[in-house]
This record gives structure tokens, sequence and C-alpha cells, in this order.
């Protein structure tokens, strides 16, 4: 007895030391890039890793106001807002039509909409460049979130198919027998009923378009039109980088985000979960 009491407080002991390491790693890069943006240049260089000696809140102010992060924000939330809208409408329509209307090649668009989610935007540069070229969309943050529209549309089907698979016909049929059409049973029927997949699909997609780089670099081409992640490289200049403002914005630009995520880490779990389950 005694020799298991023994083992299950050692297991239960590393099982903590395991969560401390995790925990100091996640949270370790956030205090150093909170510390950092509380300094000065010559604090920065010579103290990296220590604390500020002197807290320079107005390290903050600078971003925003030399910087221009304030119009940086505008344009990635004008690009996320009508990214999600574009995906949303499109996803959930498509969801409801794979899950509840049966028409030739039902399954075969399905599959490929699914294998749509393995390639990787990285890959179809060029030939998204030449087709927004084409269509006068290049350098537009409509053309920018159509892109991301599509990156996401795979993933936001097969969640919002999964869900729409599991509410009930007979509730939708009741709809019908009191007259409401088709959008009309989606709207106020079914989506209520995959809310939390709904939700999760939103926040993800919002998370990743507002924090993507590469497609914002590659696809808008005025500097005015810049998003967040591709603003900050004005930051780095060829003689030197402004460490403390750069971290200044970092942090005001992640915090919110981490907060959110901390928020509603349940719902993503809930409404990933649930929906491959089902």
């Amino acid at each position: 007895m005694i020799e298991y009491r023994h083992r299950k407080y050692v297991g239960r002991g590393l099982v903590y030391a395991a969560l401390g390491v995790a925990a100091v790693q996640a949270l370790g890069p956030v205090l150093w890039v909170l510390s950092g943006s509380l300094k000065s240049k010559a604090d920065f260089f010579s103290h990296p890793w220590g604390m500020p000696r002197a807290w320079l809140f107005h390290n903050y102010v600078d971003a925003f106001a030399v910087a221009r992060v304030g119009d940086y924000v505008w344009n990635s939330l004008t690009v996320v807002v009508l990214g999600l809208s574009i995906l949303l409408f499109t996803a959930t329509t498509t969801a409801y039509a794979l899950a509840r209307f049966e028409f030739p090649a039902r399954r075969a668009i399905t599959a490929i909409i699914l294998i749509t989610m393995m390639v990787p935007p990285d890959v179809l540069t060029v030939p998204l460049f030449i087709v927004l070229r084409e269509l006068g969309l290049l350098g537009s943050f409509a053309g920018l979130a159509c892109l991301y529209a599509a990156n996401g549309f795979g993933m936001a089907v097969f969640v919002l198919r999964s869900y729409f698979l599991s509410v009930p016909t007979e509730l939708e049929e009741a709809a019908r027998l009191e007259g409401a059409g088709t959008l009309s049973t989606l709207w106020h029927v079914v989506l209520p009923m995959a809310l939390p997949g709904f939700v999760s699909i939103a926040l993800i997609q919002a998370m990743g378009m507002w924090n993507d780089l590469y497609m914002a670099f590659v696809f808008l081409r005025d500097p005015a039109s810049a998003t967040v992640p591709v603003g900050l490289l004005n930051f780095f200049q060829r003689e030197s980088i402004d460490w403390p403002r750069l971290l200044a914005a970092l942090s005001a630009l992640t915090l919110p985000v981490l907060i959110l995520y901390a928020l509603l880490q349940r719902r993503f779990v809930e409404g990933f979960t649930a929906g491959a389950v089902k």
C-alpha cells in the first residue's frame, strides 16, 4: 500500500513538473515581449533578458503614432470582416446542401472539397497571382479576402456539414409545414443548433486571417494597404531594428488575441470535437 502511494505521488509529481515546464515554455516568450516593450534601446541591448530599469510606456504610444500601427489594424479588420463574410456564407450554404440535398456527384463534390484542405496555399501563389490580376483584384482587400475565404473553405464545410447532419430532420420538416423556405429554415432552425461549430469556425479563421503574413505580403502591393503582420516589417530597418517599439506593437496586437482565445478555449474544443464526432 505504501509503495502504491509512493508511485502515485511520484507519477503526479512528474505530471505537475511536465505541466510546469510547458507553462514556462508557453509564457516565457510572452513575458519577454512584455518586458522588452517597456525598455529603452540601450536598456534592451544591455539587459535583453532582465526586467526594465525604467518602465517606458510611451513605447506603445510611439508604436501607434509613429509606425502607423493603427492604420494596419484598420486594414486587417477590413480584410478579416470581408473574408469571414464570404467564407461563412459560402461554407454554410454549401455544407447544408451537402448534408440535406440529394443530387448527382454529391459524394464526389464532398471529397473534392475535403481534398482542397491538403493543398497548401503557397503552392498556388503564381496561379492565384495571375487570376487576381486578370480579375482586377490584385492589391485589393476584396481579392485578399477571397483568398482567405477559399483557404478556409474546406475545413469550414467539413465541420459545419457534420453539425448539420446531427440536426433532426423533423425540426426542418416542421418549419417547412409552417411555410418557411430553405434559407429561412437554415437560418432560424438549423444554424442555431450548429452554433458551437459556427462560432469555432469564425474564431479560428479570423485568427488565421489576422496573423497571416505570406499572402498579405504577396498580394497587397500598396504599402498603405498593409495589414498588421506586413506593417510590422517596417520596424526592421537596414541599419538597425527598433526592438522596444516593435515589441510594444506585438504586445498590443497579440494580447487581445491571447485573451480572446483563453476566454473561448472551451468553445473551440467543444466546437471541433463535437463536429468531428457527429
